[in-house]
Parts: C-alpha cells; sequence; structure tokens
C-alpha cells in the first residue's frame, strides 16, 4: 500500500503555502528592475546576468517546493511545449554560432531567453487569485508612471541643460563623455544628433525602447476605465486613479515621438472601446466628451513644448521607407540562414553584409520582433512564437474552468516584491553601464507608490479579465512590429508577464505529482549550474577585471590578461589587450612589439570574427604603421583587413575608400582605380551626410579613378 502524500490540487492548499507569496513577490521584483536598467547594449553586462540568474534561482525553489509537499498543482498545456520548443531551437542556434561568430553575445542571448522562459512558467504557477493579477497590474503600471516622471524631468530639465553646456563647451562636454570626435568626424556628428535629440529615454538606451514599455501599461490603465463602464461601478476611486496614470503615461509617450507606439496605443485604444461595447456597457456621451477633451488638450499641450511638430508627420514617410530597408536586408540575411538565422546575439555583425547602400544606419535589430526572430534563431523560431501567440489568444477565445479565486488576502507580499525591484536595480548599479542613481530612485519610488496607492482600492474590489491583458499585449505586439526590441529584456518582459497574467486567468490547473516535480526540480537544479558556469562566473569575473584595469593603469595589462583567462568567450578584453599592446608599439616601435599587437588583435577577431569595424580598426593601425615604418609587411596586413572589412560591409563607400588609397600605396593601380569609382559611386547614392566622404578623400579617389592603368 502507497503512504504517499496525494498532491494538493484545491487553490486553497496552494494559498495555504506560506513560499509561494514570495516567490511571487520575487519574480515581481525581476520584471520591475529590469526596464530600470538599459538593456539595449550588450547582453554582457553584470547587471543583466545578475537578472538572469534570478528566474532561474526561482524555479528551483518552485519545483523544490513541490517536491517537499510530494507533488502539487501546476498550469500545464501545449503553450508550454511550443515554449520549449523555441527554448531549444533558440539555442540550438546559438551553439552554432559558436565556432564562426560571437560566442559571449551568442550564448548570453541563449540563457536571456531561458531566463524569460522561466519568469513566464513560474508566473503562471504562482497567481492563483485575480487580486494578484490587480495587484501585479497596478505595480507595472506605477513603474510607468515612474518611467513617465524620469521622461518629463529629462525633457524638461537634464536634456536642455546638456545641450547648453555642449553649446558653451563642446570638448568638455565630449570629453567628459569620453567619446573621440575631431570637428567634421562622423563620430562628432552622431554624437551632436544624439545631444540635440529632445526625446525622453527614461532608463533606457533608445527613446522607442520607452515608448514600447509605455504602451501596454497605458492600455491597461484605460482597459481598468472601461471594466469600471462594463461592470457600471459608480465609486470614482476605482477608475479616476487609473485615469491619471493614463494621463501621466500618455504624456511621456507623446513626448517620445515614437510613431510606432502611436499606432500601437490607438488600435489598442479602439480596440478597447469595441471590446467594452461587446461586453454590453453603454459609451455614454459625456465619456466620449470627457475624452475626446483629454486628447485634445493632451495634443495641444504636446504641440504647445514642440514635442509634436510638422516632421512628425512629414518625416513618418521617411521613418517607414528607413524600416523597410532594414526589413529587405533582413529578408535577405533570413534567405541565407534559413533553419538557424545567423545566431541569437549575432545580428549587427551580419547585417553589414546585407545593409542596402542607402541605408541610415547600422541597426542593432531590424526594427521587427518576428523578422528578427526569424534572423538570429532561424524560421522555426519565428514560426514557434507565432504558434505561442495563437495558442494564448486560443485560451482566451476557448478559456479553460476558471482558476483564480477572489478572495480578501492582502497583496502586500507583491508591493514588497515592486519596491525590491527598485532596490535591486539600484543595487546592480554598479555593475551597469548606466546606474540607477539616488535621485532616479528616489523620485521613482514616489512616483511608483502614488500611482499603486492610488490604484488600490481597484486592487481590492476592481475586476481586470484576460481580455485587457490580451489588447495590452497585442498593442505591444503592434509596436514591436515597427519599433523593434523583443531580445531587450527590459520590453520584452512585459509581453512574457501578460502572457502569463492572460494564462494564469484561463488555463486549468493539473496535478503534479512528486515523479513531475522530481524531474523539473532536476532540470531547473541542471539550468542554474549551466548558466553559472557557462554565463554568471565567467562575466562578473571578466567585468570585475575590466573594471580594475579602467582604475589600475599601471597594471592594466595583467588585469586584461586575467580578464581573457576568466572569460574565454569574451571579445571584449582581447579588443583592450590589442589596443594597449598598439599603445606600446607606437612608444617603442620594434618587430616585436607590432607582432604581439596583431596576435592580440587576430585573438579578438576570432571570438567575433563578423564585425566589419574590428576588420577596418586593423587597417587603419596597419595603415599607419606602414606610413611610420615604410615597411612592406604592415602595408600587406592593411590592404588584406581592408578587403576582409570590405567582404563584411560591401556597400560601405567609407571602406572602398580605404582599401583604394590602400591599394594605391601598394601599386596596385588599375585594382585601386576600380575600388575608387564604387567608392564614389555608394558615396553618391547614400543621402546622409554623416556617411559622405569627406571633401579630401572624394578628390584622391576622383583622381585614382581617372588615372591610366
Amino acid at each position: 500500500m502507497s503512504h504517499k502524500r496525494p498532491p494538493p490540487s484545491s487553490t486553497k492548499d496552494r494559498e495555504d503555502d506560506s513560499l509561494r507569496p514570495w516567490l511571487l513577490a520575487g519574480a515581481v521584483a525581476l520584471f520591475v528592475a529590469r526596464p530600470l536598467l538599459p538593456s539595449e547594449g550588450t547582453l554582457a553586462g553584470g547587471d543583466a546576468v545578475v537578472l538572469m540568474l534570478g528566474p532561474l534561482l526561482l524555479l528551483v525553489a518552485w519545483a523544490l517546493r513541490a517536491v517537499m509537499r510530494c507533488g502539487g498543482t501546476a498550469r500545464l498545456g501545449m503553450v508550454d511545449l511550443v515554449v520549449l520548443f523555441l527554448v531549444v531551437w533558440h539555442g540550438a542556434a546559438a551553439w552554432r554560432a559558436l565556432p564562426n561568430g560571437a560566442p559571449r553575445a551568442a550564448i548570453n542571448a541563449a540563457w536571456q531567453l531561458v531566463s524569460l522562459a522561466a519568469l513566464f512558467f513560474i508566473v503562471r504557477q504562482l497567481v492563483v487569485t485575480a487580486r494578484e493579477v490587480r495587484a501585479i497590474a497596478a505595480v507595472m503600471i506605477g513603474l510607468a508612471v515612474a518611467m513617465s516622471a524620469l521622461g518629463y524631468h529629462q525633457y524638461f530639465y537634464s536634456i536642455p541643460r546638456d545641450q547648453a553646456r555642449y553649446r558653451a563647451d563642446p570638448e568638455g562636454a565630449l570629453k567628459e563623455a569620453r567619446v573621440a570626435a575631431p570637428p567634421g568626424s562622423r563620430q562628432r556628428v552622431l554624437f551632436e544628433q544624439r545631444i540635440n535629440s529632445s526625446e525622453p529615454m527614461a532608463t533606457f538606451a533608445l527613446t522607442n525602447s520607452l515608448a514600447g514599455f509605455l504602451v501596454p501599461w497605458l492600455l491597461v490603465s484605460l482597459g481598468i476605465c472601461a471594466m469600471a463602464g462594463v461592470t457600471r461601478a459608480r465609486d470614482p476611486l476605482l477608475w479616476i486613479p487609473a485615469v491619471l496614470c493614463a494621463i501621466v503615461t500618455a504624456g511621456c509617450l507623446v513626448l517620445t515621438k515614437s510613431r510606432a507606439g502611436y499606432v500601437a496605443s490607438a488600435a489598442g485604444a479602439a480596440a478597447l472601446a469595441l471590446w467594452t461595447v461587446v461586453q454590453g456597457a453603454q459609451l455614454s456621451r459625456k465619456a466620449m466628451l470627457a475624452g475626446g477633451i483629454a486628447i485634445g488638450l493632451l495634443i495641444a499641450g504636446a504641440i504647445g513644448v514642440g514635442a509634436i511638430d510638422r516632421e512628425v508627420l512629414s518625416e513618418a514617410g521617411k521613418s517607414l521607407g528607413y524600416r523597410l530597408q532594414y526589413w529587405q536586408a533582413t529578408c535577405a540575411m533570413i534567405a541565407d540562414h534559413p533553419w538557424f538565422g545567423c545566431g541569437p546575439g549575432q545580428f549587427q555583425s551580419y547585417y553589414t553584409q546585407y545593409m542596402l547602400p542607402e541605408a541610415s544606419e547600422t541597426v542593432a535589430d531590424p526594427h521587427n520582433f518576428l523578422l528578427e526572430v526569424c534572423a538570429t534563431a532561424g524560421l522555426p523560431s519565428g514560426l514557434a512564437l507565432l504558434a505561442v501567440i495563437v495558442l494564448v489568444g486560443r485560451r482566451l477565445l476557448w478559456p479553460g474552468p476558471a482558476s483564480l479565486a477572489e478572495d480578501s488576502t492582502k497583496a502586500n507580499y507583491i508591493y514588497i516584491g515592486a519596491a525590491s525591484g527598485f532596490l535591486l536595480a539600484w543595487a546592480l548599479g554598479p555593475l551597469a553601464t548606466v546606474p540607477l542613481g539616488v535621485p532616479a530612485l528616489a523620485g521613482g519610488l514616489a512616483s511608483a507608490a502614488l500611482a499603486v496607492g492610488g490604484l488600490a482600492p481597484w486592487v481590492r474590489r476592481g475586476t481586470l479579465t484576460a481580455g485587457v491583458l490580451a489588447v495590452a499585449a497585442a498593442a505591444l505586439l503592434i509596436n514591436l512590429l515597427a519599433g523593434g526590441g523583443i531580445n531587450f529584456a527590459g520590453v520584452a518582459g512585459s509581453l512574457w508577464l501578460l502572457a502569463a497574467l492572460c494564462l494564469a486567468s484561463t488555463e486549468r490547473v493539473r496535478p503534479l505529482h512528486i515523479a513531475g516535480s522530481a524531474a523539473l526540480f532536476a532540470v531547473a537544479v541542471g539550468l542554474a549550474i549551466g548558466f553559472y558556469l557557462q554565463t554568471y562566473g565567467p562575466v562578473l569575473a571578466c567585468n570585475a577585471e575590466l573594471d580594475l584595469a579602467d582604475v589600475d593603469s599601471s597594471h592594466a595589462e595583467s588585469h586584461l590578461q586575467a580578464a581573457a583567462a576568466a572569460d574565454p568567450q569574451s571579445a571584449e578584453p582581447r579588443k583592450r589587450l590589442a589596443m594597449l599592446e598598439w599603445e606600446h608599439w607606437r612608444s617603442f616601435p620594434s618587430p616585436a612589439a607590432f607582432e604581439r599587437w596583431t596576435a592580440a588583435l587576430d585573438d579578438a577577431v576570432r571570438l567575433d570574427p563578423h564585425a566589419a569595424p574590428l576588420a577596418e580598426l586593423k587597417g587603419d593601425i596597419c595603415l599607419e604603421a606602414y606610413q611610420s615604418t615604410h615597411q612592406a609587411e604592415p602595408l600587406m596586413m592593411a590592404v588584406a583587413a581592408y578587403r576582409r572589412a570590405v567582404n563584411l560591409y560591401p556597400n560601405s563607400g567609407a571602406l572602398h575608400a580605404k582599401l583604394a588609397v590602400a591599394l594605391a600605396e601598394e601599386g596596385e593601380q588599375a585594382t585601386a582605380a576600380d575600388e575608387a569609382r564604387v567608392a564614389l559611386q555608394l558615396d553618391a547614392l547614400t543621402p546622409h551626410a554623416d556617411q559622405k566622404l569627406p571633401g579630401e578623400m572624394r578628390e584622391r579617389l576622383q583622381t585614382l579613378a581617372e588615372a591610366p592603368n
């Protein structure tokens, strides 16, 4: 006879578990912390790996809890199998990219998806009451309000201040920003474009990312108001705070000038209005008039402060044209790599091989979530992502038995988790590229606390259906279709959270027996150990040595060598070692020093072989060495490096121009003339001033192109 304890199956059994609420608080902390630190840059940052470890530890704790209880309950369905396939295929694409791509970026990108999928899974398991869903929604709305407050501060104070500083002392501003940009250089033009931009970014590195984060939570705020209309709630405390949050968030969204954000928000608002009517609510004339007045005042205020101007509309066609260029190049990339893509984290390096001559910039993503997934992990991954979207939508149309209870339990642990998320982001500041400062922490906490406090009556007595969450997720997907950011955890996290909450509201709870719990625990432990060995330990150890190299210049070389040893998959310490060896050669030129430099740079190229800038850098330095020594070997190396750079970025006029000059120095006049003509043709095709060849270079190319063979 078996004496095993039967698995708990009721909601009350799960509520009695004292550990569950705090695991849910930990998940909320991670969802709050990620947008508070930039996620658009390299995945190698220390803050990224710490936040990626959190979901894996939560998964271990949840599975261990089930094992200790001799089983439990879980929400499991077809969507889990599809997400598992997406994660596995994405990992296989990263594995294929290791020998021929940038391995550190591939490894970290693969683990980031594992981390987000784990967080998606764990939230679905831990949410057991409708009040918890509303509390999490309120927290994220509060975070959107905090981001908006920071955006207002940037737009009205810090951005004008920085612009005034640059106008008063350009060289000092460049030095403070640690940017080497001589007058007339492309770097100077790009820096000036960036500093003259008035769009707020809050804690993100791109204004489109801020817009992408704001869109879904603006829609949830509007959905609260719509639900009040559907239920005919007469208590103004159930909807007025949501209106105020929506106004604050919408105002900041307008300041971003994100056309994708505008379209996504308008589509989501229209869907909410239609859904409200379908649910039987009556749109009163007073409500419609009040909404029209609010929109009119918002637009008038934006025009008054200059946030909306003629360029917002007149440049829309140009912006769409740029995206069509990105998408055309990306489709060519997918055609060449249909099964596994170019590899997670590899898009920007590969993009230059397909970039059109008239394209505006070397983008980090194609500004379309589906194309990005297909380009980096293959068509099967893109189909799997579409399948996840379809399965979530299907569950909304044909929900299972209700699995969420409506009870009187307080949700204070969720608020504690949210506050902990702010503190976690602040604590990780030293590891981040742009830390969350104390003023931003205090202001963000205060703004979020006001918003969450205002929404507290709605959390206790209001309603929120899965339909509202689905509309918010759909609006975010519309934004991602043109704005991009599916691989930015600060933006994509909202999509995974909304999907998890939708499914938690509609999926059936199933028994999870001891064998299944033990298997999940073993998988979770294996993932946590694998992540620690592959990413967490090497990245943090490498970053620590890189930081020491910055502050301890007298021992920089030993610190950089230690960083390279700590993370064999990272090109960054090797790039820095190469530059250090080059400085040594310039100070004490010798064949041995030059050989050390080339060996160091070749080691960096080995770990980032598709990066055209690295090949260009090698060509520039070898050409400089030739001009100093007049030895043949550096010139031959310069020509080879420029040829490699041209292969990696065939539509770059600047690279063809450099190759033409190096070939002319080598005496290859006919080939130099061909390259000069190509450079001049590409220069004529590009409409972008920052990509035009300098006048002196253009004249030299004309001479080379017209010279007799």
